[in-house]
């Protein structure tokens, strides 16, 4: 039971950790590497911005292998893999169809993260923006604008 407590709060917690992290350090400090997702250059499917995916991936596996067999870092590892998976999914799948291009999303919820992560890509610098976050979504983008 306690593992599935930690579970869901790393995987809560990553949603936490990456809004506060997407706007202070890839907005600040690392802005040079994430531009390359905010003005695209076409040059294939990949970006300079893919570091930060690789980067909490090699975090992820950590935790878990350095937990193994049945350590507490592996349920945090797992939440963050988790969280990763379900990022990469609704962040390079369905909102930029990066590598597949499923239709436009309909649902209410899917269409409300899409016009949040839309609005923040308006900003092309690394200026104060909004939506920094992208599963919790805030309520101004669920009405039709």
């Amino acid at each position: 039971m306690i593992e599935a407590l930690v579970l869901c709060a790393s995987f809560c917690g990553m949603e936490c950790f990456t809004a506060l992290f997407h706007r202070w350090i890839m907005h600040g400090l690392l802005w040079r590497i994430h531009r390359t997702h905010h003005v695209r250059t076409g040059r294939g499917p990949f970006e300079l911005n893919d570091v930060f995916v690789a980067f909490f991936t090699l975090c992820a596996v950590g935790l878990i292998v350095i937990g193994l067999p049945d350590g507490f870092t592996v349920w945090i590892g797992a939440g963050i893999a988790m969280y990763g998976t379900a990022y990469f999914i609704m962040h390079d799948v369905v909102i930029h169809r990066r590598f597949a291009r499923p239709p436009a999303p309909t649902h209410p919820y899917l269409r409300a993260v899409y016009r949040a992560h839309m609005a923040h890509h308006k900003h092309v610098d690394n200026d104060a923006g909004e939506a920094y976050g992208l599963f919790w979504v805030p309520l101004r983008y669920w009405t039709r604008q």
